[in-house]
């Protein structure tokens, strides 16, 4: 079964310039073939990023602010897929129809129609390629 699994956040680090009062961010951007999966993508930024043993998950967030999932497998085998997520007091939650993709705590929880189906430890990675 294939299970994809990407985030897109809210909430990035960002910072001021010292010598001025505008805020700059200081996220890196989100991969640009990521991002143009995304809806209004253009210009978003990298959130977080992580792999599983076969799969690749993106956290980013578009100008908007607007969150996102991105999941797809590591080999590239198939079309990755962006779905809307939401931050929740312990990580993310995103949804693709009757699938739930839960991150908390360095993995990942699947779930299928309110069925828990699977689960996957998160490794932390820089940016997905």
């Amino acid at each position: 079964m294939f299970f994809l699994i990407a985030l897109v956040a809210h909430g990035c680090d960002s910072s001021s310039e010292s010598s001025g009062s505008t805020p700059r961010s200081t996220a890196e951007a989100c991969p640009e073939r990521i991002a143009a999966e995304l809806p209004g993508g253009d210009g978003a930024e990298l959130v977080r990023a992580f792999r599983t043993k076969n799969k690749q998950i993106t956290l980013c967030r578009t100008a908007s602010g607007s969150l996102y999932y991105y999941g797809e497998f590591s080999d590239g085998r198939e079309k990755g897929i962006a779905m809307k997520a939401r931050a929740t007091s312990k990580g993310f939650e995103a949804r693709n129809g009757e699938y739930r993709y839960v991150v908390h705590g360095g993995a990942v929880t699947i779930y299928q129609s309110g069925r828990r189906i699977g689960e996957e430890d998160l490794t932390p990675e820089p940016s997905p390629s």
